[in-house]
């Protein structure tokens, strides 16, 4: 049965990892999706869903939900949207299953990507601090 929601501000929803039991439309408020080292990946807003990834391809959360503000929202549970889902027209449950995957390999690739900046970010800081020191010694 579909329930009405309230969630605080900075307040975990559910973690990367959880058991998908459902997904969420927001009634009111934002949330953030966050990759497993805390990337921003987008922050959603009224009548947008989250949570829907685990039930169209059968797997624990991909991405922390937390919330950005205080707000509201609508739980749909997991046996209302398989439910939907396997009366849905074939063409369209393969559609919704590729976006899933893609969407899926999309967040890792900017984990990657973001791991590599902060890579990157350090090897900057410490040749600078190495350029400095070598000016200084001079």
């Amino acid at each position: 049965m579909v329930s009405k929601i309230t969630f605080e501000a900075d307040q975990i929803i559910y973690e990367i990892g959880d058991e998908a039991t459902g997904a969420f439309i927001i009634v009111s408020g934002n949330v953030d999706l966050l990759s497993k080292t805390g990337v921003r990946l987008t922050t959603l807003g009224k009548d947008e869903i989250f949570g829907e990834i685990g039930q169209i391809i059968g797997k624990n959360r991909s991405v922390t939900a937390r919330a950005r503000t205080k707000g509201e929202g609508i739980f749909i549970p997991k046996k209302q949207i398989a439910e939907k889902f396997q009366n849905a027209d074939p063409v369209i449950q393969s559609v919704f299953r590729a976006v899933a995957f893609r969407l899926q390999h999309a967040s890792q690739d900017i984990e990657l990507l973001n791991e590599k900046y902060e890579n990157l970010r350090k090897d900057y800081v410490r040749v600078n601090s190495d350029l400095e020191r070598y000016k200084r010694a001079r």
